[in-house]
């Protein structure tokens, strides 16, 4: 029996456990789940639970981590929180045992978490990233929107750094303010409210000013093994208001993900994602974990989470497995437990 410690991480890793204990026949995986908070939905799903304490940061929380693999006798860590830093200290785990998972080298993950450098490196591939610029003071967004605003009709701002669309606005210029905030718009800014909020702020962390892509939106979930892409689904996102996702096999989108796949050394599980705009397809990013619609590719009949988890640990096959899994329109539907709580 091999235990897989998961740490802190998104609630969506219910839908990766119970994938891996479907592929896992022999029973071979006792995933253990931590979290800070009891009722997190993951602890559902796993063999083995545990709460961690809270305010954790830093160095502290990587000697939490070999603490607890010490104490919980882990064999393989699948990091969550605090990835980018764990992965720094991987000799550290390795020197007691613990083999810690992680989808590219530390000096790569800290590319694919810097949009401003990932955007750089990604135009050399195939599916270019979207025209973007790099800000941190009021006058230089005004130089970009200035340059920006020639090319494309629309264009839109989210944080160099960030996780989840976490900040992520379209800069609207007919629609007021309130007419922005009454209409329920919450990916909208007015231009002038984000030009006060700059000039306000002086300075800030850098933020993109993007073109904005209007079309629609696909998530590729990919499995590597350091050198080339074993095997990938690609889902493509409902418009707003819809309902599933469409399992597709776009070539286009498969060829980009092998060139990043080679080039970042990419292994394991990770997420891709693509946007449709005026002019074709362009990469949004590569997020170096898997993605918050795994349930999707799952219900598709890929068991992408057993394939990687098997590989990482046992080794990937010379011969990939199927690319894509069959063209079909899939719902993810959550399973329900009953828990009963203390009185």
């Amino acid at each position: 029996m091999t235990r897989i410690w998961f740490n802190r991480t998104f609630s969506n890793v219910r839908a990766l456990f119970d994938l891996v204990r479907q592929g896992d026949g022999s029973g071979e995986f006792h995933l253990v789940c931590s979290h800070t908070q009891s009722g997190f939905p993951g602890l559902l799903s796993a063999h083995e639970t545990a709460l961690e304490p809270t305010g954790l940061t830093g160095l502290d929380y990587v000697d939490f981590c070999l603490h607890f693999c010490r104490e919980r006798r882990i064999d393989c860590f699948w990091p969550g929180k605090e990835a980018r830093l764990l992965a720094a200290h991987r000799e550290r785990f390795a020197a007691q045992g613990v083999e810690l998972f992680a989808v590219a080298a530390p000096e790569m993950l800290e590319i694919l978490f810097d949009k401003a450098r990932f955007y750089v490196e990604a135009r050399r591939f195939s599916i270019p990233p979207p025209d973007s610029v790099e800000f941190s003071t009021p006058d230089a967004f005004e130089t970009a929107y200035a340059r920006l605003r020639m090319a494309h009709e629309v264009l839109c701002v989210k944080p160099a750094d960030g996780v989840n669309g976490a900040g992520f606005r379209v800069i609207e210029e007919q629609r007021s303010g309130l007419e922005i905030l009454l209409q329920g718009a919450l990916y909208s800014i007015h231009l002038d409210g984000l030009r006060q909020l700059l000039r306000e702020a002086e300075t800030f962390k850098p933020l993109l000013l993007m073109e904005f892509l209007g079309g629609s939106e696909y998530s590729l979930d990919c499995v590597g093994d350091g050198r080339r892409l074993v095997a990938v689904t690609q889902r493509k996102k409902a418009r707003a208001g819809g309902y599933g996702q469409e399992i597709v096999e776009i070539h286009a989108l498969t060829d980009a993900v092998s060139e990043m796949t080679a080039a970042f050394g990419l292994r394991g599980l990770f997420n891709v994602q693509f946007r449709e705009g005026q002019n074709g397809f362009r990469l949004l990013e590569i997020n170096p974990r898997f993605a918050g619609g795994i349930g999707y590719t799952g219900a598709a009949g890929l068991n992408l989470p057993y394939l990687a988890l098997h590989g990482l640990i046992h080794g990937f096959p010379d011969r990939p497995f199927p690319l894509v899994a069959a063209s079909t329109q899939v719902l993810e539907v959550p399973q329900f437990h009953r828990i009963e709580a203390a009185a």
